[in-house]
């Protein structure tokens, strides 16, 4: 009994702490929607788990027996939710959610779980609830949480494969967050009694958040991509480092011009559309970053000067998509230099050379369209 209130009072508490963070979540526009949805939808689904679970409890502490239908309705509708959480967090997070057959594998688990939940209303597989109200686990009680295991350890693997959105530092802070929930899960498989997974997980998402807010700081709100703080941090790794890096340096003409004449709302579209461009056009060779107003620039680590050209070519297709579909003109003018940690005197040299070399691409490009304003 004195069990029962301690995980009670665990769970309210939990539930007040998630709907504090969903708040915060809400009002929050620096970080991405596309995350900020991710941890609203996985607390959401947490909450409503807390909520079945404490009301399971209370329907087995009690003796009546016309509680018995309501106590196995919750017992599905929790059975049948726990996978969610983990699901979420991987389909999302997963850098393949575009494959139809990929997400077709990661929803058999689900489906599952579901129609086994559903049949223990009679059969008893999952959970049974008797006559007299009395709630008993079945032969195949542990089925969502090797589940909900399952999809938390597909999701450790896709943040350590994810170079592109997480970097090292990232990956140990998410594979601890993520083992909360799967310690949680162990403990609950080798004792019976403990009831862990859910105050796990609410503890998981609460980190979770908090580590979203501080990957915040790093982002141009803008852009989306990685802001000068980042940038500086990267450079100062790489006076540590042991390693040569590529820098390509960027400038985004007719900023001003277009401020003036179109408005700073068309300015902003084309700072977002140039910022992506080069982040495609980069996307597993080098990281990009947003410097300044019209100023970016992408440092790669340690490239064959085949893959910078291939880059870079990349770069001019994809200017010449984006302006044939649009009446403002992007017109980037870029210069790179190769950083050799045994021949340059640091990484900010090579940095002052591509922009040198960013401002004769600069001046090709004057010669090629017309006169440019100076920005």
């Amino acid at each position: 009994m004195t069990n029962m209130i301690s995980l009670i009072s665990t769970d309210v508490l939990a539930i007040i702490a998630l709907c504090f963070t969903i708040s915060f979540a809400k009002r929050n526009v620096a970080i991405c929607n596309k995350k900020n949805m991710i941890y609203i939808s996985a607390a959401d689904i947490t909450i409503i788990l807390l909520i079945l679970e404490i009301t399971t409890i209370l329907m087995e502490l009690s003796s009546n027996n016309k509680l018995m239908i309501p106590h196995r309705i919750a017992n599905i509708l929790g059975f049948s939710l726990s996978p969610i959480v983990p699901f979420i967090l991987l389909f999302f997070n997963s850098n393949k959610e575009k494959i139809f057959l990929y997400n077709c594998f990661l929803t058999i688990p689900l489906c599952f779980n579901d129609f086994m939940c559903v049949l223990s209303y009679k059969t008893g597989f999952i959970f049974f609830v008797d006559a007299q109200n009395q709630y008993t686990r079945g032969n195949l009680f542990l089925l969502p949480t090797i589940i909900c295991m399952f999809y938390y350890v597909l999701f450790v693997i896709a943040v350590i494969k994810n170079s592109v959105k997480y970097e090292m530092e990232d990956k140990k802070i998410l594979i601890l967050v993520l083992f909360i929930p799967i310690l949680g899960s162990i403990l609950q498989i080798l004792f019976k009694d403990l009831i862990l997974i859910w105050s796990c997980t609410s503890i998981s998402l609460l980190i979770y958040y908090i580590f979203l807010l501080e990957l915040q700081f790093r982002y141009d709100i803008q852009t989306r991509i990685k802001n000068r703080a980042a940038f500086e941090n990267e450079m100062e790794k790489y006076i540590s480092k042991d390693k040569n890096a590529t820098i390509v340096v960027f400038d985004l003409n007719n900023l001003k011009s277009t401020n003036d004449k179109h408005g700073h709302k068309a300015g902003d579209e084309m700072i977002f559309h140039t910022a992506k461009i080069i982040e495609e056009s980069f996307m597993g060779v080098g990281k990009a970053y947003r410097i300044g107003g019209d100023e970016f620039c992408v440092i790669c680590n340690e490239i064959p000067r085949e893959l910078l050209d291939s880059a870079l070519s990349n770069l001019d297709d994809l200017l010449i998509k984006v302006n044939q579909k649009n009446h403002i003109k992007i017109v980037l003018a870029y210069g790179h230099a190769f950083y050799n940690k045994n021949e340059n005197e640091s990484i900010y040299s090579t940095f002052v050379q591509a922009d040198k070399d960013m401002y004769i691409h600069k001046a090709k490009l004057k010669g090629f369209y017309g006169i440019m304003e100076n920005d």
